[in-house]
């Protein structure tokens, strides 16, 4: 079982390294990325309140707020094999999105997981199609897509261990990370 857990971790980390590289590689998105940066030291230096941390000349993001502490992004909970966004996980959207709008320039990862429960083929789709959704309601308030990429967990990585729905209702969930 270990074995099969570590093999299972080390290709998703392959593919997480792959994707990245890929992304970091892709001219349109570096030239994307260039244009923001551009125009956020331009706002500095012109005295707009956006506040440079470092004295690189970029802003200070405060990123770590977005994932760490109490102002940190929530996680979504969902029912039983199902990617249906329910209420509090919308209203819980609706405070992120803020969050996220709030720093600029931040590439959030968006991680899909599941209960133990069903095959790992399964529940890597379940994972998936729950990263999705959050994605999609995150767009239509107003973040943008190319500030989110998504991935699938499934059952490798539970918020609880145990069984019962008591651990199986946490380990339903959409968490937020900060993609590198």
């Amino acid at each position: 079982m270990n074995t099969k857990r570590f093999v299972v971790n080390a290709a998703l980390a392959l593919a997480l390294v792959l994707v990245a590289g890929s992304l970091a590689g892709c001219g349109k998105n570096k030239g994307h990325i260039e244009a923001d940066l551009d125009s956020a030291d331009l706002d500095a230096s012109e005295g707009s309140g956006y506040e440079s941390g470092s004295g690189d000349g970029l802003p200070d993001l405060d990123v770590q707020s977005l994932f760490f502490g109490p102002s940190a992004l929530k996680p979504i909970y969902f029912d039983y094999d199902s990617s249906e966004l329910r209420p509090d996980a919308i209203a819980t959207l609706r405070d992120n999105a803020e969050k996220v709008k709030a720093k600029p320039g931040v590439i959030i990862q968006v991680a899909g997981h599941c209960d133990e429960r069903g095959t790992q083929e399964y529940n890597l789709a379940l994972g998936e199609r729950r990263a999705l959704s959050v994605r999609e309601h995150l767009i239509r308030l107003g973040v943008s897509g190319d500030r989110m990429i998504t991935i699938s967990y499934g059952e490798e990585f539970p918020a609880v261990d145990g069984t019962g729905e008591s651990a199986w209702s946490k380990n339903r969930r959409c968490e937020f990370n900060e993609a590198r």
